[in-house]
């Protein structure tokens, strides 16, 4: 049934009705992709100006989200063409291009999920120095990586594609069972991974509030693993439905979803750096939190890294020259010496040019600064063995 455009009105892009159901899939891929492209700026932003240089899981990320952009272009022709529509509408040339974009969709599905992990996998390793950790971070990759190769197996060969659909499973013999397997590699990997991130902090030696804190961002790709499960449960209707180009789009938004928080979810350990350094305080810009976030990366300013931040940074090996033992040797000499020290942030009377870059602009910004001045008082005799 068409419908009655008003006089000085278009027509709107996608009718959503009884027959037409391509306008959700369109609306969830576009948010769910606007979403793993704004994270993926975030990490940028903090790669480039917070905590440089880049790293493999960087790299890693860029590459599973080219990967996603890729994947939705695919659901977005496939849209375009009849995917959303119910079958009685479409020609059977166009049903079998909605299968074979179908197809594509689900191999570059599978190819983003398997990236996001291989992101995760890098950002545990740059984590930890031990060897027995690195040993188990290989054995996961090597595990995903073959669950990949044999997934992509598992949906393509066998499958009668060069001719349109009647029901699913009857071109794909046990295709429910095959998303099955699928489904329980993937979930069985994300279970691993997170088990090795509770190892990997349990072993810490810090308070238990900064270890729940840090297990917040390790747990961050949890609700994925719910998120296939009702894929899954949503495609056991689908495979046995005689109008699977309009029954497609209820586990396909599943898939968008899946797929997007995956790429989400590996931002997760960049959140921390990125609002410290958009924060603003006492209504100023933040201007002062972005040049220290350079300086300190993973943490805002120096104050705020004493205060019970930990930053999770990759492990460096950092040799510092030992103090000249005559540095310590008591001199000769009496009398009384009084030592003034004044902690960072503090005034001691002075003036430099890197207090006025700190300076927030006014001079009534001072009013909210707490200045502390330590003063120490040092008796010292001869000592009569020198």
């Amino acid at each position: 049934m068409a419908i009655k455009v008003p006089p000085g009105q278009s027509p709107p892009f996608e009718t959503v009705d009884g027959d037409h159901h391509a306008g959700i899939i369109i609306i969830v891929s576009a948010i769910c992709l606007v979403l793993s492209l704004v994270c993926l700026l975030i990490r940028l932003y903090v790669r480039f100006l917070l905590s440089p240089p880049f790293g493999i899981d960087d790299v890693i990320l860029l590459g599973a989200t080219v990967s996603a952009v890729v994947e939705s272009i695919i659901v977005f022709h496939a849209a375009s063409i009849g995917f959303g529509t119910a079958i009685h509408l479409l020609d059977d040339h166009v049903v079998r291009s909605i299968q074979n974009s179908v197809v594509a969709s689900d191999v570059f599905y599978l190819i983003t999920l398997y990236l996001s992990r291989c992101c995760v996998v890098a950002i545990y390793s740059r984590l930890t120095p031990r060897r027995r950790h690195k040993n188990t971070l290989w054995g996961i990759l090597a595990f995903t990586t073959a669950g990949i190769v044999i997934s992509i197996l598992v949906i393509t060969v066998d499958c009668s594609l060069n001719k349109p659909w009647v029901t699913p499973r009857e071109h794909c013999t046990s295709l429910f069972a095959r998303w099955q397997f699928i489904t329980a590699i993937d979930i069985s990997t994300e279970i691993a991974l997170f088990i090795f991130s509770v190892v990997l902090i349990y072993g810490l030696q810090m308070a238990i509030k900064p270890k729940l804190v840090i297990m917040v961002a390790f747990a961050s790709r949890i609700p994925l693993v719910a998120f296939e499960a009702v894929r899954l449960s949503e495609f056991q209707s689908f495979t046995s439905s005689r109008n699977p180009t309009f029954d497609a789009i209820s586990h396909y938004t599943w898939t968008q979803i899946a797929l997007n928080y995956s790429l989400i979810a590996c931002t997760a350990f960049c959140l921390r750096p990125f609002m410290n350094a958009v924060t603003t305080s006492y209504g100023t810009a933040g201007d002062s939190n972005l040049s220290t976030s350079r300086s300190y990366p993973y943490a805002s300013d120096r104050g705020r890294s004493n205060q019970g931040s930990y930053a999770l940074q990759s492990l460096q090996n950092r040799s510092v020259a030992a103090p000249e033992p005559d540095l310590f040797r008591p001199k000769v000499g009496a009398g009384e010496t009084t030592v003034t020290s004044a902690q960072p942030g503090s005034s001691t009377g002075g003036h430099s040019d890197r207090d006025d870059r700190n300076s927030i602009g006014s001079e009534g910004s001072t009013k909210m600064i707490i200045k502390k001045d330590v003063e120490y008082t040092v008796h010292h005799s001869p000592n009569p063995d020198c």
